[in-house]
């Protein structure tokens, strides 16, 4: 632990410290320190999902609240009632869905088919 320098022989106070100090821990040192830092940090994986859910979900919430605003105003005219303006999904029906234009890209132009 301690670096052994060459020590004038008239220097006292430099011996009597040199040989005071420790030379190693103690056998349950390692052990005790461990104990002590999980203790204190507590990273158990419940604690620490939830010390992230605290800090993240009000940051998502509001997000989503800005996103809800700015699409009711997009849609507040032409919308049915405040949640489908608030939500702005497209109008789909069944039919539309299963349509050969949903299904195949017509629009696009081939080239070389018959």
């Amino acid at each position: 632990m301690n670096e052994h320098h060459t020590r004038r022989p008239d220097d006292r106070l430099a011996s009597l410290l040199h040989d005071a100090a420790p030379t190693a821990f103690d056998a349950r040192f390692a052990g005790r320190v461990q104990a002590r830092l999980i203790e204190a940090r507590g990273q158990t994986l419940p604690r620490a999902l939830e010390h992230h859910f605290v800090r993240i979900v009000p940051l998502a919430a509001a997000a989503a609240l800005l996103l809800a605003a700015f699409n009711w105003w997009d849609a507040r005219g032409t919308a049915k009632s405040t949640l489908d303006a608030a939500l702005n999904l497209p109008q789909v029906s069944v039919a539309a869905a299963y349509s050969a234009a949903s299904l195949f890209d017509t629009t696009a132009t081939r080239s070389g088919s018959p």
